[in-house]
């Protein structure tokens, strides 16, 4: 992934190692791309959000094989996917923090970055329009053609079944932080059925070949 600032470069080129552990490549890069883009959308300066995009989920890399998928374990305990989500918040933000004081980013910034990645996928409501921008941008992710196709297949669901739970969880208080994201999302179903209806055409004008 190419950045226009160099800085964001060398974090992403640090973190590579430690991303798309879950069967989910592509998330960290799908994610900062919507990252920038909600930036753009919402005037937000960037120097936050987008570091917190790349370094988000790094620390699913320290869990073991199993608990990276007990979230889509539909036989798992809400306490068993509440400690997974923690452990890998607490070992993200250990790895973010390495990272950053490497490349010696900005100490006040790097505070901020580690206090979104800390409860990304925990906390109730935002603190900033930046934890909201940034979450938004991984929540997105779910809504394009490789995230929604990974959660279908970890998840073991029917694509109008995925499809019609993300539709309503667009207008679900505090799951989406900015209407620049509700849009995108919709967008994005939008494609998705388009995708999904020529996909099925497609199958149904397959023809035998004539012997």
């Amino acid at each position: 992934m190419n950045f226009k600032k160099e800085l964001y470069q060398k974090i992403w080129d640090a973190a590579l190692p430690y991303q798309d552990k879950r069967d989910d490549v592509g998330h960290a890069e799908i994610v900062t791309k919507f990252a920038t883009k909600l930036c753009k959308l919402e005037k937000e300066a960037d120097d936050i959000v987008v570091p917190a995009a790349i370094l988000h989920d790094i620390g699913w890399s320290q869990l073991s094989e199993e608990e990276k998928f007990i979230i889509f374990n539909s036989n798992a305990t809400k306490e068993e996917m509440l400690h997974v989500r923690i452990r890998h918040q607490k070992e993200g933000v250990k790895l973010a923090k390495e990272i950053l004081e490497k490349l010696e980013y900005p100490l006040d910034q790097i505070k901020k970055i580690l206090e979104i990645i800390s409860q990304h996928d925990t906390r109730k409501g935002f603190f900033s329009k930046e934890d909201g921008v940034m979450r938004d941008a991984d929540k997105l992710w779910r809504f394009s053609k490789i995230g929604l196709e990974a959660d279908i297949r970890r998840r073991e669901m029917k694509f109008h079944e995925y499809y019609n739970r993300m539709e309503k969880r667009i207008e679900e208080e505090n799951f989406f932080y900015s209407e620049s994201a509700k849009s995108l999302a919709r967008e994005e179903l939008v494609e998705r059925q388009r995708e999904y209806e020529a996909e099925t055409r497609e199958k149904r004008e397959i023809k035998l070949p004539i012997k």
